[in-house]
């Protein structure tokens, strides 16, 4: 007669599966391993992870995620497990082949958007991802440098980006974009975004487009060094801070809200121009979120901006919006970082 205080038998099966699951894992994750031993692996661990406990394949997923030839039906396995478990192996292996991903693409959104961890996103992926038309997944497609967009997915990005003007931003500050996916999101955009499209892709500037904002004024010389050196002077001091953007931006002195927004963020003054010529709302948010300002200063900023001709003044619906968006996609670091992205190639004139 069994113990009583013995687990059930299928319980200890499932517990001898999941412990045997553990150590091939291990095994296969210490060092690259022949091809025919994997092939003989890979119908064990995969038998084992089915009857193990969730535990084991979760633990198994880690180790498995990073192992480049990795068994590859075990992988598939745990791919299509829940999120908790299949989360490292969506967001990196490589065994995983574009029809895998794209099967994920379709299994939920928890997927999709694990899927916007992995390095590089194929254009059959991407496509599949953004016709399902959520807003949160098209946004950080539009934001991942390693995914490419292609014609066959613009008509699932612009039925979501028409009315959704930081996504149009977003898309327009790319340099990647195929000629007809450019077409599509000029023949929806914005304005602002228009203007953006034809300074990014000069080979498509048949486009009508209005004078550029985000330009600076003219600024003195003189006034544009004495700039410099104030703000140089209190980064050094330690005593530079957004509220000084902030007073300078709302009493009309462009040239020390970018000297300091240069030195806050890490970047060069004229960095910082040409992202604002590049994308004025964009860029501010960048800003504002990469010197921690609270929501009220980031709106403050963008109306000064807008009230000095730098940017275009926005409904405050629209401009929650956009703010939401950019203080949720991004950390202090990824809105640092993009700054910088937007900077790239900026001259101080």
């Amino acid at each position: 007669m069994p113990n009583a205080s013995e687990p059930p038998h299928d319980a200890r099966r499932q517990s001898a599966a999941g412990q045997k699951a553990i150590h091939l894992s291990d095994l296969c994750a210490i060092r690259p391993l022949p091809e025919p031993v994997i092939a003989e692996i890979d119908p064990v661990l995969t038998d084992l992870l089915r009857l193990a406990e969730a535990s084991a394949r979760a633990h198994a997923a880690a180790r498995l995620a990073r192992c480049d030839w990795a068994p590859r039906e075990a992988v598939r396995l745990l791919a299509f497990e829940p999120l908790g478990i299949a989360r490292p192996v969506v967001e990196r292996s490589l065994v995983l082949d574009e029809r895998d991903l794209i099967a994920l693409a379709d299994l939920g959104h928890d997927h999709r958007m694990a899927l916007i961890g992995r390095i590089h996103l194929s254009a059959p992926v991407t496509a599949a991802m953004a016709r399902h038309r959520e807003r949160d997944c098209l946004m950080a497609l539009a934001a991942h440098e390693g995914a490419i967009l292609a014609d066959t997915s613009a008509g699932d990005f612009m039925a979501v980006a028409r009315g959704h003007e930081l996504l149009q931003d977003t898309l327009a500050g790319r340099g990647d974009l195929s000629a007809g996916f450019v077409r599509a999101l000029h023949a929806i955009a914005a304005t602002r975004v228009r203007t953006l499209l034809v300074e990014r892709y000069p080979d498509l500037a048949e486009f009508a487009a209005p004078e550029p904002l985000g330009q600076t004024p003219d600024i003195d010389a003189d006034a544009d060094r004495d700039a410099d050196e104030v703000t140089r002077q209190l980064m050094s001091d330690r005593a530079l801070t957004a509220s000084d953007v902030l007073r300078a931006a709302r009493n009309g002195r462009g040239e020390i809200a970018d000297h300091a927004i240069a030195r806050l963020t890490g970047m060069e003054a004229s960095g910082w121009r040409q992202a604002m010529r590049r994308s004025p709302m964009r860029a501010c948010l960048l800003a504002a979120r990469a010197m921690a300002m609270t929501p009220g200063e980031a709106a403050d900023l963008i109306g000064a901006m807008a009230e000095s001709g730098r940017a275009h003044p926005m409904a405050p619906d629209a401009l929650a919006r956009a703010r939401t968006d950019i203080y949720g996609a991004f950390t202090r670091d990824d809105a640092r970082r993009a700054l910088h992205r937007m900077g790239a190639g900026g001259s101080i004139h």
